[in-house]
């Protein structure tokens, strides 16, 4: 079997297919079961999962895997990826797994670990556990250890939503019209709730708890693209805001009620300044990712709050945090990270009722009024699906090339090309002009940038989102947010031409609503 190797957030791969099988999902119990023997005499795990389908047919193999090595395990059902961490901080196990593709299709699934203090393992103790897979999946083990017991901690959930109620700015969210989109994920039994609890005026979308609909034209990803969907339910409740969350509760987007679309971006802005006004942003400082807008780190910057700098991925995000013991971070993506003393990972739940929150008790803005001194540079970002495998000979070459592309623009934008940490065979493009400059320039540069991309390798698909300076004015042709192309369709990118890079039809999602 092919080596399974985390990613910047786990593991991630497409159902029935190695490590995602029954028999496979067994063995990684028991390499992940032998870790924490290696660390606990009496060792305790909890284990959460999102809403896919096939959640429900490998949670039970890995639990047998982890049973078999003498491990407890509290099963904590359908629960977001943050609620994992912090319970298993409250409980003191000694690893956390949510068993989750977070944004991806039902067609993925996936790992994520938490290790006793809530935050994502380090690379050497993932290192272990990959060689741990490896030799259970090579051949049987004769050791039978005293087999662990299960603990049905659906019930431990209530701490988790009474912290995020506890933990609001404002005394209540009655004054909040909201319309929460779970994306028929892990956020539907735990977010309503939670805001419920707090008195908004609520309607609640695409939550159902066993779904073959997960992220499937609803939640963060599609609002991100799609506003109008979830503009149009709120246009029918007289909501002023809709919040969207994906999979696993870690990712945030919010849209208001003209169609302006806010992800990371925004929303880091607009918590930044209002932690720093409350006095508990540590140092000034805010972490985020390269590839977060540069207009983020100007807008800030004019607050006298300063930008750190870290990798792609949440357990970077941690590390910078907790190494500088700063307060806030997050991606563009709509990754949160409020390190307030009482939670550790990017949990979209609580970032919501923090924002909520701030919204009631500045009445007299709205949440565009909040975030207009940030001016985003124009930008355009691209997902490219390659067929094969990019050879380190071919990923050289594209990269010079864009070093030099970079280095003709003498600081007045910047290219970045890198793998995706969460789709396997994507690669992304960032093209991004300085403050002031025309979109139309960044396009010409991103054309030029793909067509030579497109001579050094196979690309079946492409993908791009289209980020102008006025990205969240009304009255854009896109749909009032992002404009996102596909190859296949027809595209009308001012008068650049993409059919140069039709290389053949886009693979049709089977994926139907049900």
């Amino acid at each position: 079997m092919p080596r399974v190797v985390f990613g910047a957030d786990g593991i991630r791969g497409l159902v029935n297919r190695w490590p995602f099988e029954l028999s496979a999902m067994f063995q990684v119990g028991q390499a992940l079961g032998t870790y924490v023997c290696r660390r606990s005499p009496h060792p305790v795990v909890v284990v959460g999962r999102d809403t896919r389908p096939s959640g429900s047919e490998l949670m039970p193999c890995l639990i047998a895997g982890l049973f078999s090595q003498g491990v407890d395990v509290i099963n904590l059902g359908i629960v977001t990826t943050p609620g994992v961490a912090f319970l298993a901080l409250r409980q003191q196990a000694d690893l956390g797994i949510a068993l989750t593709a977070s944004h991806n299709s039902l067609h993925y699934n996936g790992i994520k670990l938490l290790g006793p203090h809530g935050l994502r393992l380090q690379r050497e103790e993932e290192l272990e556990i990959e060689d741990l897979i490896e030799e259970f999946s090579a051949k049987a083990h004769e050791h039978v250890p005293t087999p662990g017991k299960q603990t049905h901690g659906t019930n431990l959930k209530e701490f988790y939503i009474a912290d995020h109620v506890r933990w609001c700015p404002a005394p209540s969210l009655e004054d909040l019209r909201v319309i929460l989109d779970c994306g028929d994920g892990a956020v539907s039994p735990i977010g309503p709730e939670v805001f419920r609890r707090l008195g908004a005026q609520l309607c609640v979308v695409n939550s159902a708890l066993d779904s073959r609909n997960i992220m499937y034209h609803s939640g963060s990803e599609h609002v991100r693209q799609n506003p109008r969907d979830l503009v149009s339910v709120m246009e029918a409740h007289g909501a002023d805001y809709g919040f969207a969350f994906d999979g696993d509760g870690d990712r945030l987007v919010v849209v208001d009620r003209d169609g302006r679309v806010y992800d990371g971006n925004e929303l880091l802005y607009v918590l930044a300044c209002y932690f720093q006004d409350a006095g508990k942003l540590k140092g000034d400082t805010m972490v985020t990712i390269y590839h977060a807008n540069q207009g983020l780190e100007e807008a800030l910057c004019e607050r006298g709050i300063r930008t750190e700098y870290t990798r792609n991925g949440d357990k970077f995000l941690e590390a910078a945090m907790w190494a500088g013991g700063y307060m806030l971070g997050g991606e563009p993506g709509g990754n949160i990270i409020i390190n307030d003393g009482h939670h550790t990972a990017a949990d979209a739940i609580y970032a919501a009722v923090v924002l909520g929150g701030i919204l009631v008790l500045n009445q007299d803005k709205t949440l565009e009024e909040l975030a207009r001194p940030l001016v985003r540079h124009p930008q355009i970002t691209t997902a490219l699906k390659v067929e094969g495998n990019v050879t380190l000979s071919q990923r050289r070459d594209i990269e010079a090339r864009i070093q030099e592309w970079e280095d003709a623009l003498n600081g007045d934008g910047r290219i970045l090309f890198w793998p995706s940490s969460t789709q396997p065979g994507v690669f992304r493009l960032l093209v991004e002009g300085s403050r002031g400059s025309r979109l139309e320039s960044v396009q010409a540069a991103h054309a030029e940038i793909c067509r030579f991309i497109a001579g050094a390798v196979v690309v079946t698909e492409w993908e791009h989102e289209i980020c102008p300076p006025d990205r969240r004015r009304p009255g854009a042709e896109a749909g009032l947010g992002l404009s996102l192309i596909h190859i296949s369709e027809p595209t009308r990118l001012l008068s650049i031409s993409y059919a140069v890079f039709c290389l053949q039809k886009k693979t049709v999602y089977t994926q139907q609503k049900t």
